[in-house]
């Protein structure tokens, strides 16, 4: 009686562990990789505007870096950056920068970065960014995002 219940119990463990074991695939040489998707990059500048707007925050505060990057056509030399940051329909900060322009010639024009000083807003709830850009050469732009700050 023994024998018979080991001979079962042997036989269901051996069992198990065939249909659990890990399933082999085709070798690694003959498995295509997948195309890695990249960013497409923003097409030829023809004037002064926001390509992206994004925060960085500070890990274990409610501290955030708010940045827009963009571009302009060939001949301004600096670009004044204005950010208007509101939460709760009131502005917390306004924050000016001037900020030079660098020559970018596979996008025929030039590109900026502005970013803020580290600010303290409130997390998890909609902060909007209102950016309002002047160049030395008298154009003009505006953008907007509406961000969901992470808490720390």
């Amino acid at each position: 009686m023994y024998y018979v219940l080991g001979a079962i119990v042997l036989i269901a463990v051996i069992g198990a562990g065939y249909f659990l074991r890990p399933k082999t695939t085709a070798p690694a040489s003959q498995q295509a990789t997948a195309p890695i998707a990249t960013p497409t990059p923003p097409g030829p500048i023809s004037r002064l505007a926001c390509d992206t707007q994004y925060y960085n925050p500070i890990l274990g505060f409610p501290k955030y870096f708010l940045s827009v990057e963009g571009g302009d056509v060939s001949g301004p030399s600096s670009v004044e950056c204005t950010m208007t940051i509101s939460q709760e329909n009131k502005v917390v900060a306004t924050d000016t920068k001037t900020i030079p322009l660098t020559s970018k010639p596979e996008r025929n024009g030039n590109v900026f970065k502005c970013s803020t000083d580290a600010l303290e807003l409130k997390p998890a709830i909609p902060t909007k960014v209102d950016v309002s850009l002047k160049d030395d050469q008298g154009a003009k732009a505006t953008c907007s995002a509406v961000f969901s700050l992470p808490k720390p």
